[in-house]
């Protein structure tokens, strides 16, 4: 075959492709078909109400994680490859008589590690047209301003949730909120997967839960790697502020071995964050300092030498709080609280009463030498496969991307009604396992439970309506009423 005859076969295949993927598109339009979207004004909108306030104030509780925190970099790569030197092997042979012989040789050793994309997507509700463009009557005011925030102020270099979703038009445009609510179960999943996608699990990514453990192994090769091995301790379900196992033993320690492996692996200085659920946080800081100060101070009848509950205990306690860091080893490491982490409960570990809840904490190393990342996000660029796009046969599509491309919108419309469909495809990377540690299995008893973003959760509220019911009207040409909208 020549090259003429090459280019027509691979332009033919090409057209093909192109007409199944046009007509794919096209018949999945026909699902949006009726108005299911929120309707904020005009009968059954939940603000549709006579002599409403102007004022609406926000009562959603927002998730909130370290991935606000790690650079967020795109990248087209799906099965990428980080390596790291693990050493050199002990020395093969033995010691020669006369120096010409030879002597002992070693070899030098490597290990891969890879990642992989999780695919995040969410549907906003079918919208008909003209639905987004009327009121019930003049007693529907449309001018209604949130205090407060549905979400966190928006930094396209966060990529939690897409940035462009105004929120001074999330009450009265039912457009923007929709594709509001769809961005946050987005921001929610994101969350939750940064500790624990599972990639055996639908196209999640792996969640540092996943990364930050032993066993590590080469990507290719599957051959074990115990210089890459996090540090990883059991606190075996005893009480944060117990008399059983020590917190701050147990974080000591690690913070040294890991700052051991740092220095003698020369790529300090590291930035560590340690992570943990915000429930453990208020428990742990609030018998952190006394712990702390008195740690080791014991006689040989093994009773503290000193007990200090005055104002540097106090003082200590509502400093680390305020300021969110723990001292550890004469170092401050910050603290970061995250509500992604997985809790432990009595009705999911027999481990546990009611009312007792456990998790982990994390030593998390964001940076090392000073500035190169080595904890960061991943992003499938939407922006790049543009060109190939942009053909006669896919023209007309009205898809967009945001955020630089992390985001991808695409709409779906069947004559007055539509839909917008969002997607993201994301990872976490942890390039050095060897730096970061946990301590699993905390218990904490907690007077009260924070409330919680996560709808599965116990702890989750909300309430209220999505459709407001519509009161019964009455005309000469309706005299026993109506109460159907439009």
């Amino acid at each position: 075959m020549n090259k003429k005859e090459l280019k027509q076969l691979r332009d033919k295949i090409r057209e093909e492709v192109l007409s199944e993927l046009v007509k794919s598109y096209a018949e999945g339009e026909k699902q949006a078909t009726t108005h299911t979207a929120v309707t904020l004004h005009d009968g059954a909108g939940i603000f549709s109400v006579c002599g409403l306030n102007r004022e609406v104030i926000n009562a959603h509780v927002e998730p909130h994680g370290i991935g606000t925190e790690l650079p967020l970099i795109p990248s087209v790569d799906t099965d990428p490859r980080y390596a790291s030197l693990t050493g050199f092997t002990a020395a093969t042979g033995s010691q020669p008589d006369d120096a010409c012989e030879a002597a002992p040789h070693g070899y030098m050793k490597g290990c891969t590690l890879t990642s992989t994309f999780g695919r995040i997507r969410y549907d906003t509700n079918t919208i008909e047209f003209d639905r987004v463009m009327t009121r019930y009557n003049r007693g529907d005011f449309t001018d209604l301003v949130l205090l407060g925030s549905v979400f966190q102020d928006i930094d396209v270099t966060k990529g939690m949730l897409p940035s462009g979703l105004t929120q001074g038009q999330v009450l009265n445009i039912i457009t923007m909120a929709e594709m509001v609510t769809a961005g946050v179960l987005a921001q929610r999943e994101l969350v939750r997967q940064m500790w624990q996608g599972n990639p055996l699990i639908g196209r999640e990514f792996p969640g540092l839960d996943r990364q930050i453990a032993t066993g590590q192994v080469d990507s290719d090769q599957g051959v074990t790697c115990p210089a890459l091995d996090s540090d990883v301790k059991d606190f075996g379900y005893d009480d944060v502020c117990g008399t059983g196992r020590d917190i701050v033993e147990y974080t000591s320690m690690m913070a040294w071995f890991l700052e051991f492996n740092a220095r003698r692996m020369k790529v300090m200085p590291v930035d560590w964050a340690i992570v943990m659920r915000p429930e453990l946080w208020y428990e742990l800081s609030a018998c952190w300092p006394c712990r702390y100060l008195t740690n080791r101070c014991l006689t040989s009848a093994g009773t503290q030498v000193g007990v200090i509950n005055d104002e540097n205990n106090v003082g200590l306690r509502d400093k680390i709080r305020s300021n969110m860091y723990l001292p550890i080893n004469g170092r401050d490491y910050r603290v970061v609280i995250d509500d992604g982490i997985f809790e432990n409960d009595s009705t999911n570990n027999e481990n546990l009463a009611a009312g007792e809840f456990a998790s982990s904490l994390y030593f998390v190393p964001k940076t090392i030498l000073g500035r190169t990342p080595v904890t960061f996000r991943n992003y499938l660029n939407y922006r790049d496969p543009l060109a190939d796009a942009n053909v006669e046969l896919l023209r007309g599509r009205q898809d967009f991307w945001t955020d630089n491309g992390i985001f991808s919108w695409a709409l779906k419309q069947d004559y007055w009604c539509y839909l917008l469909g969002l997607k993201t495809e994301q990872r976490i990377v942890l390039l050095t396992p060897q730096l970061a540690g946990k301590i699993q299995n905390i218990r904490y008893t907690p007077l009260e439970h924070l409330r919680s973003s996560d709808p599965d959760s116990p702890y989750f509220a909300n309430g209220g309506l999505s459709v407001r019911p519509i009161g019964t009207k009455y005309s000469v040409w309706a005299p026993n009423g109506i109460g159907r909208d439009r």
